[in-house]
């Protein structure tokens, strides 16, 4: 008996443990609304559901950046840890095929303002950033 509850208790458990299917954004402007949905809920996963694997985070003026999902997610818990609100405007769009060059404005309400340059790409059906250059360098 004690066998057969274990295995119910942890089928069960199994359930609660199942990953989160993120949306996969359809537009430019898609991807930088679902970038603020996780910005404000201070969700470094789903951030990084928006970078393409390879993809490029310029950090400063000097050219340093950061390469890779995972290392990119990493800098970006370091935004996370204000209580401002991300709102992204894309001032100018322009799409060839699978690729979007993307000037923004960009808020952190109460914070901090920049403006964006961005690359992204149409990649496993959806938009990805492949470099952000969150302050325009």
């Amino acid at each position: 008996m004690k066998v057969v509850l274990f295995i119910i208790l942890s089928s069960l458990s199994s359930f609660s443990y199942a990953s989160i299917e993120y949306k996969k954004p359809q537009t430019p402007s898609e991807l930088h609304h679902l970038f603020a949905e996780y910005f404000l809920n201070k969700d470094v996963v789903g951030l990084g559901t928006l970078f393409h694997e390879d993809a490029v985070f310029v950090l400063n003026a000097e050219r340093e950046v950061v390469k890779g999902r995972e290392a990119i997610k990493q800098t970006l818990k370091g935004y996370l840890e204000g209580d401002g609100e991300m709102i992204t405007h894309g001032v100018s769009i322009h799409i060839n095929g699978d690729t979007a060059l993307i000037r923004s404005d960009w808020e952190i309400t109460n914070v901090q303002k920049g403006m964006a340059l961005e690359v992204m790409k149409y990649t496993n059906g959806g938009w990805l950033y492949v470099i952000d250059s969150p302050y325009g360098f």
